[in-house]
């Protein structure tokens, strides 16, 4: 848990991978497979064994998804809106108890409480949430773009505004947008605020002059603060899935999904999934809140073919639609900085930093402007999306070096992630293509 810092407004948490989008273009390169409980036999599509080249690798298999979603992991705020009790001081944490067990009342409430309660909407203690509810007095402030020669007052300039509205380290630059569009509502209203709202009508605020009015209700003492229990999916300003309530089926697949980096591909969805990820912005289970983007719900219509020529891996991508069709990747194109792991024990594991990965090489890394490369290895890669476009049965595709000299025998894994535009509209305009190459060494 942590302290919520002060907000002006609600924010929309910001995500990755939208819909026909392959997300960061080092998703390939970072994801984790699927389990082999996840495929249907249908897409265990297995490739032909090429010839073996001199390290005796062989493409085993390539597989695809029905489905594919993106529920990256929040943890257990998104919002900003929990407070843990432990993390409260000596006196917050009396007026919380207080609340607690019947109210706390003041008739004088001092700046400090009121700054505790602008900053804190919810409180967890002992497993249970407590939202604290006040009847403090409470400032609003509004404002409008107005003529200069109309302003009854001082104006002031940007640099005495930003002053003002600086606290806590934080610049609050958007406080007169949001006054702007609706009102700035406060329960605390610190010194250099008050003292700058006191002296000022207006703004000169980005080559406009914006007027500012304030109004405070004050209901008068006895100031009350309440405490009433609660849910952590009702406390976050935005549609939740509670999936606590769902089927064991489906809370195993949000965890599996969430535990995964990327777009987690996937085949028979349960009954409603797909519907109540669309329903929501959030999903939660376990303590744990999730994005609930669904990138592929259609089939793509593209094909990925593997084989080894010459001991280089070799992928091609095939539009197999009657239509132009543009396919999104990462830098370079068709298909970014790809990597390879072993298929054994590649769940999902953070506890050492390792998971055996390695680069797929190609010497267009070191042509591309997007990709940083030093000695032969990637160091980093720009986070922009980029594209290709294809005519209908045209192909795109790219060789890669494998570094197998001291590789164990075994199977190993690559995963791709691409975006499909078909330019349709409706559902099939747009689909993420996931797929997994299988090789044995």
């Amino acid at each position: 848990m942590k302290r919520r810092p002060f907000l002006l407004a609600a924010s929309a948490v910001a995500t990755a991978g939208c819909l026909g989008t392959s997300g960061s273009p080092m998703d390939a390169a970072s994801s984790a497979p699927t389990t082999d409980a996840d495929r249907s036999p249908s897409n265990r599509a297995t490739t032909e064994p090429t010839a073996s080249d001199a390290h005796s690798t062989r493409v085993e298999r390539v597989e695809t998804y029905d489905y594919a979603v993106r529920m990256n992991d929040l943890g257990d705020d998104p919002g900003g809106a929990l407070t843990a009790f432990a993390d409260l001081d000596d006196r917050e944490r009396r007026v919380v108890e207080r609340a607690l067990d019947g109210g706390y009342e003041t008739d004088d409430p001092p700046a400090w409480l009121a700054s505790f309660l602008a900053g804190t909407e919810v409180v967890e203690r002992a497993d249970a949430y407590y939202r604290l509810d006040h009847d403090l007095p409470t400032t609003t402030i509004t404002a409008e773009t107005v003529d200069g020669s109309a302003v009854d007052g001082s104006v002031a300039d940007y640099e005495a505004y930003e002053a003002a509205v600086t606290h806590d380290g934080r610049v609050m630059s958007g406080l007169l947008r949001i006054a702007r569009d609706g009102g700035a509502e406060f329960t605390h209203v610190w010194p250099s605020l008050r003292e700058f709202l006191d002296s000022y009508s207006a703004v000169d605020y980005r080559g406009d002059v914006v007027s500012v009015s304030v109004d405070v209700e004050d209901d008068g003492p006895p100031y009350a603060v309440t405490a009433s229990e609660t849910s952590v999916p009702d406390v976050v300003p935005a549609d939740v899935w509670d999936v606590s309530h769902a089927s064991e089926e489906t809370r195993a697949l949000v965890r599996r999904a969430g535990a995964y980096e990327g777009a987690y591909g996937f085949d028979d969805a349960p009954d409603g999934f797909v519907d109540a990820l669309d329903a929501h912005r959030y999903a939660f289970l376990d303590g744990t809140f999730y994005t609930t983007h669904v990138e592929k719900r259609v089939p793509a219509p593209v094909a990925l073919t593997a084989e080894f020529v010459d001991g280089e891996l070799e992928l091609e991508l095939r539009n197999d639609a009657d239509r132009e069709l543009t396919v999104e990747t990462g830098a370079p194109p068709p298909f970014g900085v790809l990597s390879f792991r072993p298929v054994e024990g590649s769940e999902r594991d953070d506890s050492d930093g390792d998971d055996g990965r390695r680069t797929l090489w190609t010497d267009a890394y070191e042509e591309s402007d997007h990709v940083h490369t030093e000695g032969g290895e990637v160091k980093s890669v720009n986070s922009i999306g980029l594209a290709v476009t294809l005519a209908p049965g045209e192909t795109t595709g790219e060789r890669y070096e494998v570094s197998t000299g001291d590789l164990p025998s075994g199977e190993y894994v690559v995963d791709l992630s691409l975006g499909v535009e078909s330019g349709k509209e409706g559902d099939d305009a747009n689909a993420t293509a996931r797929y997994r190459v299988v090789f044995s060494v």
